[in-house]
């Protein structure tokens, strides 16, 4: 691996490790509020206006960030029953397949997803109970999926690379 390449794998490895923390401390945060309100809620103390929607929009936030990390490292939910039995070459093409796939579904979904956050944003939709724009809760569908295919497109790019490399000596294709 060239010097490029390695400094470029050490700013993406502490991105990630940033967006994990974020989100981490997210869903810290998201505990902390659901406590605060159900101990008020329960104990007769005053709840907080809009705590359920914080959580459903924050989880929601998580998830769809979530979502990006676990693409790009390929621990989303597959079936890897068949490249895990196969050769070096099969698994790669195998892979491949998976990735346009998911390169194909999740842009599409961006897409159309757009599309909604665009109509919402015209009309000014905000939520009920703290008043936020709507576009801000559909907007992370948006990001995540877009996020998806991104991330299917640089591994669709780098098992074409891997499916250009000779097998390993004695291996299968």
């Amino acid at each position: 691996m060239t010097r490029r390449g390695q400094l470029l794998g050490r700013i993406e490895a502490r991105i990630v490790a940033l967006v994990r923390r974020v989100l981490g401390l997210g869903l810290i945060a998201m505990v902390l509020l659901n406590v605060a309100n159900a101990a008020g809620r329960y104990g007769g103390l005053p709840t907080l206006t809009g705590a359920d929607e914080a959580l459903v929009y924050g989880m929601i936030w998580i998830v769809m960030l979530g979502a990006i990390l676990a693409a790009r490292s390929r621990d989303h939910l597959t079936i890897d029953l068949l490249p895990d039995h196969l050769g070096t070459h099969a698994a790669a093409f195998v892979r491949m397949l998976t990735d346009a796939a998911t390169l194909a579904v999740c842009a599409f979904v961006a897409w159309h997803s757009w599309s909604f956050v665009e109509r919402i944003g015209a009309i000014g939709q905000t939520s009920m109970g703290l008043g936020i724009p709507m576009v801000i809760p559909h907007f992370a569908i948006t990001l995540g999926f877009a996020g998806m295919a991104l991330m299917a497109a640089v591994l669709l790019v780098a098992d074409l690379a891997a499916l250009r490399q000779p097998a390993p000596r004695g291996e299968r294709a």
